[in-house]
């Protein structure tokens, strides 16, 4: 019963979503409604607000993103995003390379929001040229290949923690997927099609100016191209060397403030510019949401349900992680209730075959879900329509779980 409630109030959030409410009204309302539909009272209900307001994971995302907004618009207002760009056009022939380019490379750094700091970038690569819909859909599927290959990303390490298996064995099983999330992008990718007037770069080097160009100016282009990104680059550097990413941010920021002399006012008046509220606002609903199922108990029943089902059971681990991750859009969320269930449930035998199943399902569900994040920071970005995009999203996110169960049935 429980369940059937969560999932009445999740076709609701679809509709009103298809209907282009605005995802903060909705995350809102929903956790309204969930709080009471499981019989909350008014008082219980501002407790699991006031837990979700406070949880270190929702000021770390809340920081993490402001911290974003302030260094996208100190390296775009310095010049750092354009000359980057120029240099890359006129390095790379093809621009639709360099709007998959972008969000890969911003991909780098595990954080909450990334697409957000890619999606202007990808804008300014093909400008008015390229559809909403397109624009949204590469920024957000190329901005998430690196997990599959990164140790970076909390979700990996919490695969490995939980299952047993050696870090690296998870990574050599996750990196076959993330080669074929690469190869699966490019169909999408390369049918763009861009109208070098209505874009908002330089024209690249073609066969006939590359006769003129030296290779001296490719150097200073590439010397441009490094430079230009030091920053990110420098962001990416102190991630490997395991400082916590908010401080990674901040020490940029910082750099860049004297580097540039920023005064106080200046400052002030920079952040003033930068922050969004409407998307940090959306961004605690999001976290509300999640406190609500979690405190009410949605997902108790959840296992036993499924197992119900005449289903092999390594079926039923990859469906229980697809929905945790439908429903919530956080990777955290999926693998850290699934994958426990799941190594209860083979008592602590799980094989590196039935985790990459796992998470490649769970990563479909992130992937196709509006609570994502990133999804849902990139849509309101490009000011696309929701529903195209996880179409879009809907044809390699399935032949990426298809390969996973076939990869299983084979080897494990």
């Amino acid at each position: 019963m429980e369940t059937a409630k969560l999932l009445i109030v999740f076709v609701i959030m679809m509709i009103l979503l298809w209907r282009k409410i605005p995802l903060v009204y909705v995350v809102i309302g929903a956790s309204i409604v969930l709080a009471f539909l499981f019989g909350t009272d008014i008082i219980g209900f501002l407790n699991m607000v006031w837990d979700a307001t406070k949880d270190p994971a929702t000021i770390e995302i809340e920081v993490i993103l402001a911290l974003i907004m302030i260094l996208e618009l100190i390296l775009r207002q310095q010049g750092y995003l354009e000359r980057m760009l120029n240099a890359l056009t006129r390095l790379i022939r093809d621009r639709r390379i360099v709007m998959a380019i972008v969000p890969a490379f911003i991909g780098l750094m595990p954080s909450a929001g990334g697409a957000l700091f890619s999606a202007p970038l990808v804008e300014q690569a093909v400008g008015k040229s390229v559809s909403a819909t397109s624009k949204a859909f590469i920024n957000f599927y190329y901005r998430h290949i690196c997990e599959f290959f990164l140790p970076l990303y909390p979700g990996v390490l919490l695969v490995a923690n939980i299952s047993g298996i050696p870090l690296t064995r998870v990574l050599l099983g996750l990196m076959p997927f993330g080669i074929l999330v690469i190869i699966l992008g490019l169909p999408f990718l390369f049918r763009v099609k861009v109208d070098e007037e209505l874009a908002t770069v330089p024209q690249p080097l073609d066969a006939t100016s590359s006769q003129n160009e030296t290779s001296d100016t490719r150097k200073n282009l590439i010397k441009e191209v490094f430079f230009s990104t030091l920053p990110v680059i420098t962001l990416v550097s102190l991630v490997f060397a395991k400082v916590p990413i908010t401080l990674a941010i901040a020490l940029i920021v910082v750099v860049l403030i004297l580097r540039h002399g920023y005064g106080i006012s200046e400052f002030l008046k920079l952040a003033r510019k930068a922050l969004v509220l409407k998307t940090l606002i959306m961004i605690w609903g999001i976290m509300l949401f999640k406190q609500v199922m979690e405190t009410v108990g949605s997902f108790d029943e959840l296992p036993t349900l499924l197992r119900q089902l005449p289903v092999p059971e390594f079926l039923i681990f990859a469906l229980i992680a697809f929905l945790i991750a439908f429903l919530t859009g956080q990777t955290g969320s999926y693998i850290g209730i699934a994958f426990p269930i799941i190594a209860a449930a083979t008592g602590g035998q799980v094989n590196v075959h039935l985790a990459v199943l796992v998470f490649m399902a769970g990563s479909a569900g992130t992937m196709l879900s509006p609570m994502h994040l990133c999804l849902s920071l990139t849509i309101d970005y490009f000011k696309a329509d929701l529903t195209k995009v996880i179409r879009m999203l809907i044809i390699p996110e399935s032949i990426l779980v298809g390969a996973a169960i076939l990869s299983y049935i084979i080897f494990a």
